[in-house]
């Protein structure tokens, strides 16, 4: 049997983040066009009778195998009628929090709609990207996107801030947001730079906006223990850390060299959402201590996912001959952001440590 009409096993989130599927010749030929565009890796899935050794086949019938994909992706672009892609994600359909992305495309291109996920799933600044990239008209339909103004989930994703406890209040502040009503806002930091429809306020307000009933979205690095109806309080967390160290060294040492790199690179702690670097030091004890802190995730790599771009980086022989590679702090840093890497390497006491951009997560 061709290979390209046999099951197909779905991979999962992590190795496919697109998924378009297409109905029609002309809408494969527009899902391969699309396809080839699009800077991150994309899938096209049609009916087995046009699947091709560019195309895998949809297995059983087409809403089954959409709503299949729906739990499987990050986003899923789906070129056919909405009417299809409704009935076929209903059953799956879970929180705004969860859902992937999904977008619906007619098979010529002339209309990108954002179906589901416009905000935390990034559909409709796909949307507009896709629109950009075909020449087609972006049809998006949430109200702050209407009304022009920043949403509260929006805001607290782009700077990595989503937390499960913000939800309940996404819809009472989208609404103040949607209707122009005044929804104070303040950052220690310039991390957000679209506050349409907020009013921006000073450190020196910040205290009376407090104790006030005023929506007030507030971006911070410091624990609060304010707790109100309409206090949004988001935690920004842009930033990934990688990290290299000596075998056995002193958690106090490693963590010492670790605030004099924030000191210097102008950053909070609380700034960041990862800890990564090479797998030989996943039990490294300083380490763990310092994701323990930090309360954030420590994640590691083998040496031949970092040799793919440790050619980037200034190298160590000493470090290669020990591990493999010449570049751990770095190339974690980089295989971990897609190479958003900011900062170069800092080295105290034999630990290592490098700056990246957060990967935007929900």
């Amino acid at each position: 049997m061709n290979s390209a009409m046999e099951k197909v096993v779905m991979p999962n989130r992590k190795t496919l983040p697109y998924a378009i599927v297409a109905l029609t010749e002309t809408g494969k030929e527009t899902a391969l066009r699309l396809q080839k565009k699009l800077a991150k890796p994309a899938q096209v899935y049609t009916m087995p009778k046009l699947a091709d050794e560019t195309t895998l086949a949809l297995d059983g019938s087409p809403v089954k195998a959409i709503a299949q994909l729906f739990t499987q992706v990050e986003v899923l672009i789906c070129i056919m009628a909405t009417g299809i892609v409704v009935r076929s994600i209903a059953p799956v359909v879970v929180d705004k929090a969860a859902d992937p992305a999904v977008i619906v495309m007619d098979e010529k291109a002339q209309n990108v709609i954002s179906l589901l996920s416009g905000h935390l799933g990034g559909a409709n600044e796909l949307t507009l990207h896709i629109a950009e990239l075909l020449g087609a008209n972006p049809v998006i339909t949430t109200a702050t996107d209407v009304q022009n103004v920043a949403a509260l989930d929006t805001l607290a994703k782009s700077v990595n801030g989503w937390r499960t406890e913000l939800r309940p209040l996404i819809k009472p502040f989208n609404s103040y947001l949607g209707r122009k009503e005044t929804v104070y806002f303040y950052q220690e930091k310039d991390w957000v730079r679209d506050v349409r429809g907020l009013t921006v306020i000073h450190q020196d307000e910040v205290e009376e906006v407090l104790r006030s009933n005023h929506p007030f979205v507030f971006l911070t690095t410091q624990p609060q223990t304010i707790e109100r109806k309409d206090l949004a309080v988001i935690y920004p967390k842009p930033y990934i850390l990688g990290v290299g160290a000596r075998k056995d060294v002193d958690p106090q040492v490693f963590r010492e060299g670790f605030d004099l790199f924030c000191q210097q690179q102008g950053i909070d702690p609380s700034e960041i959402s990862k800890i990564v670097s090479i797998d030989v030091k996943k039990n490294e004890t300083a380490i763990l201590a310092l994701a323990k802190a930090l309360d954030c995730p420590f994640e590691t790599y083998t040496k031949e996912e970092l040799a793919v771009v440790a050619d980037k980086y200034p190298q160590s022989e000493f470090v290669k001959k020990t591990v493999g590679v010449g570049s751990v702090a770095l190339a974690s840093a980089d295989v971990a952001s897609n190479g958003q890497v900011l900062t170069e390497r800092f080295a105290k006491d034999g630990c290592t440590y490098a700056l990246a951009r957060a990967i935007v997560t929900r």
